[in-house]
């Protein structure tokens, strides 16, 4: 009996350890985080300070600055898997703004997470680094 207790005591603690893992990154995603630069394979930086992204338990805004002072936001839901972050923005999204800010085909975009920590984020998409920085 005593080795069953010990087993299943073990067994809670594997579980507990497993679960709090996996939640890791998501929780070191949740936040506000500032698009600082676009870093493109031939070496050249564009600097970016005008786009913000936001992920919180499966959704998804992000908060264009304009030009003229105002913003436009957009909203999705994103999803994780292993070292991918998939966001899909919600459908009615068009036009030059958007064009513009996001400019994603089909209102979504999977990106490899080549970076999660408590104040960088850097998110691949086919050879362009987007690096965050937390806000």
């Amino acid at each position: 009996m005593k080795k069953w207790l010990n087993l299943l005591g073990l067994l809670l603690l594997f579980c507990s350890t497993l679960a709090s893992c996996s939640g890791d990154d998501e929780d070191k995603l949740t936040a506000k985080w500032q698009l600082r630069t676009y870093e493109f394979a031939d070496g050249t930086v564009q600097k970016v300070d005008s786009v913000f992204y936001n992920f919180q338990k499966g959704s998804f805004s992000a908060i264009c600055l304009l030009p003229d002072g105002g913003n436009q936001t957009f909203f999705g839901n994103y999803s994780l898997q292993d070292d991918k972050i998939s966001i899909i923005l919600l459908p009615e999204y068009k036009g030059e703004i958007y064009d513009k800010y996001m400019g994603w085909e089909d209102n979504e975009r999977t990106f490899r997470i080549d970076e999660l920590s408590s104040s960088t984020l850097r998110l691949d998409y086919e050879g362009i680094i987007s690096v965050f920085r937390k806000y």
